[in-house]
């Protein structure tokens, strides 16, 4: 049985499978933690260029980076 949502959560626990424990690990350079910060930063980017969680992810374009530019 899943809980429903509360706003105000402030902690929560979840499973996580190996995929995504790897994901995490490698945007952390090794920390769960860092990880998970790192990606939520990545979403805040991504919302603040207009993407939304109903939207495809094939909308997301990445530009390039130059170190030189």
């Amino acid at each position: 049985m899943v809980r429903p949502c509360k706003i105000d959560t402030t902690r929560f626990y979840r499973v996580i499978d190996e995929e995504t424990r790897n994901i995490m690990l490698t945007a952390g350079n090794g920390c769960l933690s860092t990880g998970f910060h790192h990606m939520l930063a990545i979403y805040a980017q991504l919302h603040n260029q207009g993407y939304r969680p109903d939207m495809p992810l094939d909308w997301i374009v990445f530009k390039g980076y130059a170190e030189n530019a």
